[in-house]
């Protein structure tokens, strides 16, 4: 019995198999279905600036030299929910509570997470330092418009 090539194989496979018609599936039901074309990014993911984790937006320079010996105390101007739209601005030598997935308070350039806090209401205690960045997820870091996404 002659041996068949793989490419000989692959041939008959490819010709015994037939692509499924395209079908409209209420999304509620496209669990383990597959798509029939790529689908791209409409718009930036996420959509604006937000926290990537509980804690107090802040100007890094305000923080920077903040440590356990030698902490900064900030007073809190308010406190940010997820879903929260609501345009804020943080006023230099201040902090604003925030909840992971929040909206960025414009002047904020970074997050201080919760536990390097004594958590505080009114003022809040700092003991670490946060550089500019730190823990804030930029609109688009995970897909720009006209990535593909799917």
């Amino acid at each position: 019995m002659a041996l068949q090539s793989v490419d000989s194989y692959l041939n008959e496979i490819f010709a015994a198999v037939t692509a499924l018609p395209l079908t409209d599936v209420p999304l509620i039901e496209a669990d383990g279905t597959v798509l029939a074309a790529a689908t791209m990014a409409e718009w930036p993911l996420p959509g604006f600036d937000n926290s990537a984790m509980d804690g107090y937006a802040v100007i890094a320079a305000d923080v920077a030299g903040a440590s356990a010996g030698s902490p900064v105390t900030l007073p809190v101007d308010a406190e940010v929910a997820a879903g929260d739209t609501t345009a804020r601005t943080l006023t230099p030598g201040h902090c604003i509570k925030i909840m992971t997935g929040a909206l960025l308070p414009d002047g904020a350039d970074a997050i201080v997470p919760v536990e390097w806090t004594d958590d505080g209401r009114q003022t809040v205690v700092i003991t670490q330092p946060a550089s500019a960045g730190h823990a804030i997820r930029r609109a688009g870091d995970d897909a720009k418009p006209g990535d593909q996404i799917g």
